[in-house]
Parts: structure tokens; C-alpha cells; sequence
């Protein structure tokens, strides 16, 4: 897994290099997103092992799936109103202000990669790893979920480097790798983590997309029918989960050590 970290930031690395459109950097970009997949699919082949063999999939009913849904949706509404509240003390360094203006300057070409490595490639990809074979192993080896949840979590968030320079941002990452954690934990199936991911950076992407930053600097601007509902949603999706059991992990989801996999 590790490996697939080091050749994905790698690849990542070199429009830092080189001259490059648009076009180019986000290409790099979401090619260096399925490049971390390369090694650990390699070793499941090389072993044998089917890839449905090692995630979670255990079944889930359609509510838990819809709250989910209304869970992120409080949560991303929560997350704005947290910027709000934050932003006159920690202004947004230089950096991520530049890169937020010129994100979605690279035509309409560039932007269907970029919008598809964010909202499709990177949930699969980073959930996969540290939500689908990370947290499962740290959970059956250490026999807790806290281990298990948490230091995913701070490796998902020094995946995001960039981002921790920013207290908020990093504020938001550790508590985004928290909740997807839990929700693993919660209902033992990789793909509600995915799909909340998804949403996830769907709703970050098209409120740089569409400058809402710009025109929601105080909870005013929120209004208060966006925080009272964003608050009911978080509030009905916590007491839903938080009453859900543990899901237990079998040793069926891990990639079996070489002395495991049957000869």
C-alpha cells in the first residue's frame, strides 16, 4: 500500500518539473491517482487473491444508505459554517488562494479530469486503501477500532500535504477521515465511505466551481434555514450510526501474508 502511495506521489510530483498546460496537470494529477492502485493489485494477483475477496462488503440496508446521504449533507453544511466562523482568524495562505482562482482554468477538457479524479477516481482509490485494507487490518490485528480509525486517518490527511499547512483545512481532513473511518466501522461496506467521499468533494469542487466562498462570508449570508437543517441532518445521521454495532472484520478482508495463500 505504501509502495502505491510513493509511485502515485511520485508521478503527482513531476508537473512541479516541468512547463505544463492545464491539461497536463490534472491528467498527471488523476493518473497519479489510479497509479496508486498498481501495486497492492499486483500483489493480489501475484497471491491469487480475487479483489472483491478483500473488501468489506457486507450488506447494507437502503436507509443506512440514505443516511449517509442526509449524514454528509449535515456535515457539508456544517463545514461552511465552520469556515465562516474561522476564516477572519486564519486566513487563507497565498498558495491555496491562487490554486483555489486557477483550478478550474484549464478549459472544458481539463476540468472533466479534474472533476473526474475528485469526485470519481480519488474516493475509490483512497477509500480502497485506507477505509478498505489499511483500517481493516490495523482492526484485526490490534482487535480495536481505535487504532484501526485513527491512524488511517493521519496518513489520509499527510496524503493531502498541501492542505495541513492550513489549520482549517486540516481541522476539516482529520475530522473527514474520522467520519469515513466511522462509517466503516459502522456498517463494514467500503462503498457508503466511497460514496460519502464522493459527495464529499463533489460539494467542495462546485463551491470553488461556482465562487460561493465569495459570497458567503458570514452566517447571514448561510442564512439560518442552511444551519438549523444542516444541523438537524448531522444530528439525526450521528444518532443513527452511533446506534449501529461495530461491524467486526473478518480476516477475509486482508490481503493474506505469503505463507497464508494456499500452494
Amino acid at each position: 500500500m505504501f509502495l502505491g502511495l510513493f509511485v502515485g506521489l511520485s508521478l503527482q510530483s513531476l508537473i512541479s518539473g516541468m512547463e505544463n498546460t492545464a491539461f497536463l496537470d490534472r491528467l498527471i494529477m488523476l493518473l497519479g491517482e489510479v497509479a496508486i492502485l498498481i501495486p497492492p493489485l499486483f500483489i493480489l494477483n501475484q497471491r491469487k487473491v480475487a479483489l472483491l475477496d478483500v473488501l468489506p462488503l457486507q450488506k447494507v440496508s437502503p436507509v443506512t444508505i440514505g443516511m449517509s446521504v442526509l449524514f454528509i449533507a449535515g456535515v457539508i453544511g456544517l463545514v461552511s459554517v465552520f469556515e465562516v466562523l474561522i476564516l477572519p482568524y486564519f486566513p487563507i495562505p497565498d498558495f491555496l488562494q491562487q490554486m483555489d482562482e486557477t483550478l478550474f482554468d484549464g478549459g472544458v477538457l481539463a476540468n472533466v479530469i479534474l472533476i473526474s479524479a475528485a469526485v470519481l477516481v480519488a474516493p475509490f482509490v483512497e477509500e480502497f486503501l485506507f477505509r478498505g485494507l489499511l483500517q481493516q487490518s490495523l482492526f484485526y490485528h490490534f482487535g480495536s477500532v481505535v487504532p484501526a480509525m485513527v491512524i488511517p486517518t493521519i496518513i489520509f490527511a499527510l496524503f493531502h500535504v498541501g492542505y495541513l499547512f492550513y489549520f482549517p483545512a486540516m481541522v476539516e481532513l482529520i475530522a473527514l477521515g474520522l467520519l469515513l473511518a466511522w462509517f466503516m466501522a459502522k456498517t463494514g461496506n467500503i462503498l457508503i465511505p466511497m460514496l460519502t467521499h464522493a459527495l464529499f468533494n463533489f460539494s467542495a469542487f462546485s463551491g470553488l466551481f461556482l465562487s460561493l466562498d465569495e459570497e458567503t462570508s458570514t452566517l447571514a449570508d448561510l442564512g439560518w434555514t442552511w444551519i438549523i437543517v444542516s444541523s438537524i441532518l448531522f444530528i439525526v445521521g450521528w444518532i443513527y450510526f452511533k446506534s449501529m454495532k461495530t461491524v467486526v472484520c473478518d480476516e477475509v478482508y486482508l490481503i493474506p501474508l505469503p505463507h497464508e495463500v494456499e500452494q
